[in-house]
């Protein structure tokens, strides 16, 4: 109801239709839901918004909100403290190109906005701008076994037939979702959800997610700037609800909605029950529990998932450990193997000094010896000598000339082997002389004498033999010269 006073100061009441009335309701409900919804992304970035006709007039909480709704960044570079009318209206420009450039929407042949409509703070443009994104964003994805919830698939060109096609797809998956979620048959938004029914057996679902319904309603404790309770959290507070009338149910659905799920009172008990609810708003209400239930959804997968991620980076991290502590083993036992190596290789090389210089001091040790037998072999050989000379001036009563006894010396270009075996060798010759000497039958010059003291002893007898000869002839001719003589006379 409205009232306007007259200019005699009297008060009129004019109706108010049911179409106003209905716009009324749906306005009020878009800007709940759509505060709700651009709130909970820009709390990303710790920013928020009160009142949606006004905030978006300098452009900058727009920007940031179309960068959060489509994951991506805006390339053009724009005022984040905008003073004056031109730079908001400039980073609204930049904002409008964005959506068009960017995320490829048409949206001012749709909602036909433009930069003035947001620095003016037209809410009816304003409300038809945010519906067309969460229209786009958060109901066309919809799938009637949920799923991906985002954007859809319509390209640039999509004309309205196709989006409104789109649009009843989105509704009817909906409904299906709605369906098989709580095991009734719903199929129309207005009457289907009148009871309650349909939005208890709803929020009972989330109690299957009780941390992510936790998250939710923390945030949406944050974004009403309350605290969060710890009666806010229980599923008992739905027990025994379908006992209560229908806008009882109601209220306590919406109520446990709006503190547990972040999901905004949208609708009236009342104007459900008796059939004046909006059929958009219903939807648009069901559709934030479909979002809801997929955020839940998707934060227990990606929970489990990081429960998995997290057990195997613990695996991996364990596996790491040990192949650290084997490696490290592996650096000490080599680290070892290398030290006994040179440890061993030092041994060896000690062990060949060693060897050679006891071999030095052998073969000092044997030339040493050697010369030591070289002479006392000498000595005896000389013995030797002059004992032989003895016996044969014994035995044929001649003088007999000295022997001389052969020079030994140690060969060393032989080997010790060899050096030993021919001094042995000539040790036994000189073992058999002497067993020859004694026997006086038997002498004979040494056997192993040189051959030019052989030789000259044998020039001696021959030339002995020949002055033998000389005197016999010259007796005899002095004996015939006696006897002619004594002829003569």
């Amino acid at each position: 109801m409205s009232t306007s006073t007259s200019a005699e100061g009297s008060t009129s009441t004019q109706p108010i239709s049911q179409t106003q009335l209905a716009q009324s309701r749906w306005e009020s409900a878009q800007e709940k839901a759509f505060l709700s919804w651009v709130n909970s992304l820009l709390s990303k970035k710790n920013l928020k918004i009160e009142n949606i006709s006004t905030d978006f007039s300098d452009g900058t909480k727009l920007i940031y909100f179309l960068e959060l709704v489509s994951n991506k960044k805006c390339r053009r570079k724009f005022n984040p403290e905008p003073k004056d009318k031109i730079n908001r209206i400039q980073n609204i420009t930049i904002a409008l190109w964005f959506i068009e450039e960017e995320l490829d929407i048409k949206i001012r042949s749709i909602s036909s906005i433009g930069a003035e409509d947001f620095y003016d703070g037209n809410k009816k443009m304003i409300f038809g701008f945010l519906w067309s994104l969460y229209r786009k964003f958060r109901i066309l994805g919809i799938r009637a076994n949920g799923g991906s919830g985002g954007e859809s698939s319509s390209s640039p060109s999509s004309n309205n037939h196709q989006v409104s096609m789109e649009q009843t797809e989105a509704e009817n998956n909906l409904l299906a979702w709605c369906s098989n979620l709580t095991g009734m048959n719903v199929t129309q938004f207005k009457n289907g959800f009148k009871d309650g029914l349909a939005f208890l057996s709803m929020a009972r679902q989330f109690s299957q997610f009780p941390s992510s319904t936790s998250d939710l309603a923390l945030e949406g404790a944050n974004l009403r700037g309350g605290v969060l309770g710890s009666e806010e959290l229980s599923f008992s507070q739905l027990d025994g609800l379908e006992g209560l009338d229908s806008i009882a149910r109601l209220n306590a659905v919406f109520d446990f909605a709006e503190k547990n799920l972040n999901i905004p009172k949208l609708l009236d008990a009342e104007d459900l029950v008796n059939g004046n609810a909006d059929d958009r708003t219903v939807m648009l209400y069901t559709s934030m529990f479909y979002n809801a239930y997929e955020m839940a959804t998707k934060k227990v997968v990606s929970k489990k998932e990081k429960s998995e991620n997290q057990l195997l980076l613990e695996q991996v991290k364990e596996l790491a450990e040990q192949e650290r502590v084997n490696i490290s083993k592996e650096f000490h036992l080599e680290s070892m193997l290398n030290m006994y190596t040179q440890e061993l290789s030092n041994q060896r090389f000690e062990r060949l000094v060693m060897e050679r210089m006891i071999k030095e001091q052998e073969n000092q040790s044997l030339l040493n010896n050697l010369l030591l037998l070289r002479d006392q072999l000498e000595d005896h050989q000389i013995k030797l000598c002059k004992l032989q000379q003895n016996v044969q001036e014994e035995a044929t009563g001649k003088r007999a000339p000295l022997w001389g006894c052969p020079l030994i010396s140690a060969d060393l270009s032989k080997d010790q082997f060899e050096q030993i075996q021919l001094l042995g060798d000539l040790l036994e010759e000189e073992s058999n002389r002497i067993n020859r000497i004694v026997q006086v039958s038997e002498v004979k010059p040494i056997s192993f004498l040189k051959n030019k003291f052989q030789n000259k002893n044998n020039q001696i007898d021959h030339d002995d033999d020949d002055n033998n000869n000389n005197n016999n002839k010259k007796n005899n001719d002095d004996e015939d010269d006696n006897n002619n003589n004594n002829t003569t006379t």
